[in-house]
């Protein structure tokens, strides 16, 4: 029941919640954590990510990231990240792990990520599917917030999540603060 009314809460937040206000010039290149979770469906399986720092050019590369699933479990990767505007600009994608598939490249279009200094930005789970065509094998992804990863977060990382304030922040949205209490906190 607590994680429905917590994924209830993340997305009535995101639809109706005033948005914060970006970090100011001083606080920029503060430390802050990218929180993600990368669900593949399909023949590929997203191996790593790139994010892009829209003002400079900056890339973080999540790696390794078809070793995070496991059966009945929520995983998640935390990453240290400079504050700033980000988007997905590539997809690194796996057939198995010995054959890998093409690159896919994206731009700007894909969405703008404001990760906020001081914080744990949670971007939602990123949902790589793909499908095989007569032409090949199409590929498309999306950005879903689930309650239940930032809870299993929240759980696992519990000095961090006290010690930092959360927000959600998927592509395309302004960031919304995440109230301690609707973590467990």
């Amino acid at each position: 029941m607590m994680k429905k009314l917590l994924a209830l809460m993340v997305c009535l937040a995101l639809a109706n919640s005033p948005s914060l206000m970006a970090a100011d010039s001083a606080s920029e290149g503060a430390n802050a954590i990218l929180l993600l979770n990368v669900i593949s469906e399909g023949p590929l399986s997203a191996r790593d990510v790139v994010f892009t720092n829209v003002e400079t050019g900056a890339e973080l590369r999540v790696r390794n990231l078809q070793n995070i699933s496991r059966l009945s479990e929520t995983k998640f990767r935390m990453e240290d990240i400079v504050a700033g505007e980000y988007y997905l600009s590539s997809i690194y994608p796996t057939l198995n792990r010995n054959d890998n598939a093409s690159r896919i490249d994206l731009d700007e279009s894909s969405g703008i990520i404001t990760i906020l200094p001081n914080t744990i930005n949670y971007i939602g789970d990123l949902i790589v599917t793909s499908e095989e065509t007569g032409r090949g094998i199409e590929t498309s992804f999306t950005y879903q917030a689930n309650g239940v990863t930032l809870q299993s977060a929240a759980a696992s990382e519990t000095a961090n999540f006290q010690e930092m304030d959360t927000v959600v922040s998927i592509a395309g949205n302004q960031p919304v603060m995440v109230d301690k209490r609707l973590l467990g906190l």
